[in-house]
């Protein structure tokens, strides 16, 4: 089981609304809304699932953005410390490969 921290970041006008949808959802706990814009979020879902949740939260009617602040998957790792999952932690995140400045 992965336990993801999001900032779901939505409009002001929508933030209370997109809160409620969030916490109807299986597995999400909203830790309350941030500078009237940001819904702060603790997720739930076996690590194959997380970029689902992600896009879940992305159709959100007044969602802006979706910010991975936090992931483990502690609990999906072996003693020999893999990954217990067909994926790796780069496609988890779905981190774009960094350039290197000379």
């Amino acid at each position: 089981m992965a336990i993801t921290g999001l900032l779901v970041h939505a409009l002001k006008n929508d933030v209370e609304a997109v809160e409620r949808a969030i916490v109807a959802m299986p597995g999400m706990t909203s830790y309350g809304i941030h500078q009237e814009q940001y819904v702060v979020v603790v997720a739930e879902a076996p690590s194959d699932r997380v970029e689902k949740v992600v896009e879940q939260l992305d159709t959100i009617e007044g969602v802006l953005a979706v910010y991975t602040t936090y992931l483990t998957v502690e609990d999906e790792i072996d003693e020999d410390g893999n990954l217990k999952t067909n994926l790796s932690l780069k496609e988890l995140c779905r981190q774009p490969p960094q350039n290197k400045i000379p």
